[in-house]
């Protein structure tokens, strides 16, 4: 399994030494998954007790008197057991009761608060020193990943993203009504109605938006964390008072906390050109898997939790101009972490680049942070970027379909070779998680055969520049049939070899699934025929696409 840093089992806190001594500062679908939204079990305890879940937090440490400023982070669920990072050092750490262990010689006594989670406290010895853990209730600042260029993306995401996730569920803002109504009404779910009528009581859109942000007005002033806003009773008492379905309010306090989080200042953002942001947000370890959403703001959209549907209808109705740009742009940033070059795509093309990314980051990692490192969602998503890139080197310049729209791509149904976009793979999977259907998968089996039969030298080079990835002997049979699973399954390893991907070799895979993609462009005509010539009738009846959001 893919562990979100490295273990070393070494006391953290002996860095501590060496830190300067602080004082204490002031202290319709909702996302592009099927998700199950869920709520924590109520405690049933007598008396306050620590939960395992409750151990999550950012903590500030004292060592024999010596007050960091930084906070160390405790991370708690079952993919990773319990362990706390301090700078660069980890230990994992073993629960008895109320007592925590690590070798050598630390332990510490978990003392719950008298009144809450927030003077929560762990007390104990580490080689013989006396340390000190409080909660770290400060307020902090909204935290924002920007690209870095010099790292493969699952690097990225173990190395970056995933600790980022953990800090930022678990600090502390003070809510300000003001900023958490203006982000909520910026966003796209707000604008359609949508979040109101799902959710609401009121007779009127303006009611409903009214009783909504008065939710916002319910919590102005509290100071909460990601993690902890589900439980905290203004909040969900001022949900339950709006509620129009009292079955709802799992489902409502879930998704609301998500959003309310966000507009506080909190999710990750993650900027993509100058004028996309990813917000990822992320909830309760509890919920593994099913963990957290992104919301983009981008060209085509406000902050959306965009759909696979919305994300293949911008793939398809980029420019043409945009095709080799979108397609090195995907590649550098699944091989570098390098997003620089998204500037030189259209609007739309930014706002499909945006959403693929973000939904693709958000999916792969609930697997690799929860335990399930071949998890296939990130995966999926972008092979079914791939797809659409063959989808669209089909297009036919000038040409119309049978009810007179442009022939943008060409995709199989069943024994026909159709007008349509890369959205059908949307309409087969009926707007669920993203699969590859037998369609599908045949169209690319099709155009590895085409390729490897009369452009021999360009599927050659893509091999060659992963050859120190995945060796072939461990390559599923799909990525042996299929050069595009080839590709997706090189950068997907679940082993991390994916980071030998560095210098020459990263630039070389970069390069040779772009000119892969661009050949089969431009052998557009050759590559129709070929297809028809294997049994495929060519027909001008558009196939389905999605509706999208």
């Amino acid at each position: 399994m893919n562990t979100l840093t490295r273990l070393a089992i070494v006391p953290a806190f002996l860095l501590l030494a060496s830190c300067a001594v602080a004082t204490e500062g002031p202290a319709p679908s909702e996302g592009a998954t099927d998700q199950e939204h869920d709520l924590d079990a109520p405690s049933t305890a007598t008396t306050p007790v620590v939960s395992d879940d409750d151990l999550n937090g950012l903590w500030r440490t004292t060592v024999a008197g010596q007050l960091a400023w930084e906070p160390t982070v405790l991370e708690s669920w079952p993919a990773v057991g319990i362990r706390w990072t301090n700078g660069a050092a980890v230990s994992a750490l073993t629960r008895s009761a109320d007592q925590l262990t690590a070798a050598p010689a630390t332990s510490f006594d978990i003392l719950a608060g008298s009144w809450s989670v927030y003077d929560d406290k762990l007390t104990g010895t580490v080689d013989g020193k006396t340390v000190t853990l409080t909660r770290d209730t400060r307020n902090k600042s909204t935290l924002t990943l920007t690209l870095p260029g010099d790292r493969t993306y699952r690097s990225w995401l173990v190395q970056d993203l995933a600790p980022a996730a953990q800090r930022d569920r678990e600090s502390f803002t003070t809510v300000s009504a003001y900023k958490v109504k203006g982000f909520l009404t910026s966003t796209e779910l707000y604008k359609s109605g949508s979040l109101q009528w799902k959710y609401m009581k009121g007779d009127t859109w303006s009611e409903r938006s009214q009783n909504l942000l008065s939710i916002a007005d319910a919590i102005d002033g509290i100071k909460i964390t990601p993690r902890r806003l589900t439980k905290e009773k203004k909040f969900t008492d001022a949900i339950k008072a709006n509620l129009k379905d009292e079955s709802l309010m799992g489902l409502a306090t879930s998704t609301l906390s998500m959003y309310f989080s966000t507009g506080a200042g909190r999710a990750v953002r993650i900027p993509i050109g100058d004028d996309s942001m990813i917000y990822f947000i992320t909830d309760r370890p509890s919920r593994a898997e099913r963990i957290g959403l992104v919301a983009m703001k981008t060209p085509t959209h406000g902050p959306l939790a965009s759909t696979f549907g919305r994300q293949l209808l911008d793939l398809g109705a980029m420019a043409p101009t945009d095709d080799t740009v979108y397609t090195r742009t995907m590649m550098e940033m699944l091989v570098k972490t390098d997003g620089a070059r998204a500037k030189q795509l259209s609007g739309v093309a930014r706002s499909a680049l945006t959403d693929w990314f973000a939904v693709m980051a958000i999916e792969d990692y609930r697997g690799v942070a929860f335990g399930w490192p071949t998890l296939s969602w990130g995966y999926n998503m972008t092979n079914v970027q791939l797809y659409g890139l063959v989808v669209r080197a089909l297009a036919r310049p000038g040409a119309v379909d049978a009810t007179g729209k442009p022939v943008i791509g060409q995709v199989l149904v069943g024994s026909q070779l159709r007008p349509g976009d890369p959205s059908y793979a949307d309409v087969l999977n009926n707007g669920n998680d993203m699969q590859e259907y037998a369609d599908m998968a045949t169209l690319k089996k099709l155009a590895t055969a085409y390729l490897r039969e009369k452009r021999p030298a360009q599927v050659a080079a893509v091999e060659s520049a992963f050859a120190n990835v995945i060796p072939k002997s461990e390559l599923p049979y799909k990525a042996t049939q299929d050069i595009f699973h080839f590709i997706t399954t090189q950068l997907y390893d679940a082993k991390g070899r994916t980071a030998n991907l560095t210098g020459a070799s990263a630039t070389a895979a970069i390069d040779a699934v772009t000119v892969l993609l661009d050949t089969l462009r431009q052998d557009s005509l050759a590559f129709e025929s070929y297809v028809v010539s294997k049994g495929y009738a060519k027909s001008n009846e558009p196939a389905p696409k999605s509706t999208g959001y």
